[in-house]
């Protein structure tokens, strides 16, 4: 496996500094908020802090703006560890994979109750050794 490039160790300090950050705001607002990736762009001059919120949609909207508010804070508390020539700006965007992710399974669901067999995974038929498609193997 090849050595991380710089980009890929300056995204993994950003995650775990931005995230600590987080854990230390005192907004009632940020309630059971987690960082679930960073990306950093190529010229390391933009920071993109994905997150997802345990809650309905009020609870992501309280998030939000908690998270807006603290922007310039998080940004201040992860500049002292990051060693380049320029600071990062920081943007957070609401990471939905794991929506899109349950929505793709109920349809992968529904689809299976709907097959002949229910959704059972059937064995594949054995191959027939008098069948002259087959063809023995050569050792």
């Amino acid at each position: 496996m090849p050595a991380p490039t710089r980009q890929q160790r300056l995204a993994s300090l950003l995650h775990r500094e931005i995230a600590s950050a987080v854990r230390g705001l005192d907004d009632p607002r940020i309630g059971m908020l987690t960082i679930t990736r960073v990306e950093l762009s190529g010229d390391l001059q933009l920071v993109t802090a994905f997150w997802t919120v345990l809650g309905g949609q009020r609870e992501r909207k309280l998030a939000e703006h908690a998270l807006a508010h603290a922007r310039g804070f998080i940004r201040t508390s992860y500049a002292p560890t990051v060693r380049t020539r320029l600071i990062p700006e920081l943007q957070f965007s609401y990471d939905d994979r794991e929506e899109k992710r349950e929505r793709m399974n109920a349809i992968i669901g529904r689809a299976r109750r709907t097959d002949a067999d229910h959704g059972e995974k059937p064995e594949p038929p054995a191959a027939d050794p008098t069948d002259p498609k087959v063809e023995p193997d050569e050792q």
